[in-house]
């Protein structure tokens, strides 16, 4: 009688199974980024498609290794660096927190805030869980090649 949960290393689950290269930023673009991305524009009015995509984009901080840097290092670097990072960044964060800090920042009368390119806060689709997805897939895309360059 063979015990169904015991496995072998051909036999183990997928998720049991050694991920070679998920510990680097290319084999974590690759494996995660992309496919999730992919996944997002096949469904472009999902906004948990779209969030879901953000997600795995923004955790790219934490699979890079740039010398010294820890990930909130590195986070703030490639926010100043890179626009459509700080966004990705700023959506990730948003269901999380329900209100990131880049939307709670200061507001100046004569300023749209940033939060407003992003966030349509009820106005549209409710699948589409409050974002504005009309450009959301070019400025993924755009923040996907700023992350592979630092590969």
């Amino acid at each position: 009688m063979s015990n169904r949960h015991s496995t072998t290393e051909n036999e183990a689950p997928v998720m049991l199974r050694n991920h070679s290269g998920m510990d680097d930023l290319s084999g974590y673009i690759n494996q995660i980024i992309v496919p999730t991305f992919e996944e997002f524009r096949c469904n472009p009015r999902s906004g948990r498609h779209a969030y879901l995509a953000c997600v795995a984009t923004f955790h790219a901080v934490d699979r890079a290794k740039k010398g010294k840097l820890k990930p909130a290092s590195l986070r703030q670097k490639w926010r100043k660096e890179s626009f459509e990072f700080l966004i990705v960044d700023m959506i990730a964060h948003h269901l999380k927190h329900v209100r990131s800090s880049d939307e709670r920042g200061l507001h100046s009368e004569k300023a749209i805030p940033l939060s407003s390119a992003v966030f349509d806060y009820g106005r549209g689709d409710p699948e589409a869980l409050n974002l504005d997805l009309h450009n959301l897939q070019y400025l993924l895309r755009d923040a996907i090649c700023f992350i592979r360059k630092q590969a």
